[in-house]
């Protein structure tokens, strides 16, 4: 009986262990606090509010050599994780690191990001886009440090983020050199994205350009692989002055490889920028 009851107890420890570290898995990593500006921008066409934060690199130098910048959408969800995988990836490689700014929601993000309208909550990514065209990046440009060329800005985003950043490369593409797209949404619209795309492509195929293409191995095979793959071998097929590459992760879903993906996009454009 006194056996099964130090056994108990040891069993007892042992999930409690367990149980703290899961809990502290679970808390969200936070970018540095000093190294974070952050302010609020009213758009002029809409009226709405959006939530700016920078991302500054360690001993930021607002003197020195520029900058390029991360314009990250979904800002509240991606920010620190990406924010803190530039330091450590800039420092894994001993390059000069990036300034991260995340977008927060203005209007639904359904509306912001979504290129045409099928409904009363799509169709705003227009406005959107000259919002960051002509308020958001001329504040960045103004305030801070950073490279005012298009080789110097990248887009990222996830899903209808990704989707978005299909639609800037299309008729953007002036704006932004760099594209890490992750399980982008090229099904809206029957496939609304890849029409701007070739409707561009005179203007935009003998540009520089990157971009990292990005899904799960188990998202909807029809829904979102095809479209994935047709836009990648589009841009193989017609962009000669282009980096590109694209990764399938394995077993994961449309969530669950978001981050592995930021990861491996960040990675590629750090080394290959």
């Amino acid at each position: 009986m006194k056996n099964i009851t130090v056994l108990i107890k040891r069993l007892c420890i042992v999930s409690i262990v367990l149980m703290v570290l899961f809990l502290n898995s679970c808390k969200k990593v936070v970018f540095d606090f000093s190294l974070t500006k952050e302010f609020s921008i009213q758009a002029a066409a809409s009226g709405a509010n959006y939530n700016i934060k920078v991302g500054l690199p360690l001993n930021y130098n607002s003197s020195g050599a520029k900058y390029a910048t991360i314009y990250v959408l979904d800002g509240e969800e991606n920010f620190d994780f990406v924010a803190n995988e530039c330091r450590r990836i800039s420092e894994k490689y001993g390059t000069k690191n990036v300034l991260v700014v995340s977008i927060g929601y203005g209007n639904d993000r359904s509306i912001d990001y979504t290129p045409t309208k099928v409904s009363s909550l799509t169709g705003g990514g227009s406005q959107f886009l000259n919002f960051i065209k002509t308020q958001l990046i001329p504040a960045i440009e103004k305030n801070y440090n950073v490279d005012t060329t298009r080789d110097g800005r990248v887009i990222l985003g996830h899903s209808y983020g990704g989707l978005f950043g299909g639609y800037v490369y299309g008729v953007g593409n002036k704006l932004f050199g760099n594209y890490i797209l992750l399980s982008p949404s090229f099904w809206f619209d029957n496939l609304v994205s890849l029409q701007f795309e070739k409707d561009n492509r005179a203007n935009n195929k003998n540009r520089k350009q990157l971009v990292f293409m990005g899904l799960g191995e188990a998202e909807n095979y029809g829904r979102m692989q095809a479209p994935f793959e047709a836009f990648y071998q589009t841009l193989t097929k017609h962009y000669t002055n282009i980096k590109l590459t694209k990764n399938i992760v394995k077993n994961l879903d449309h969530l669950g490889s978001k981050n592995p993906n930021i990861v491996l996009g960040l990675d590629y454009y750090f080394q290959n920028r």
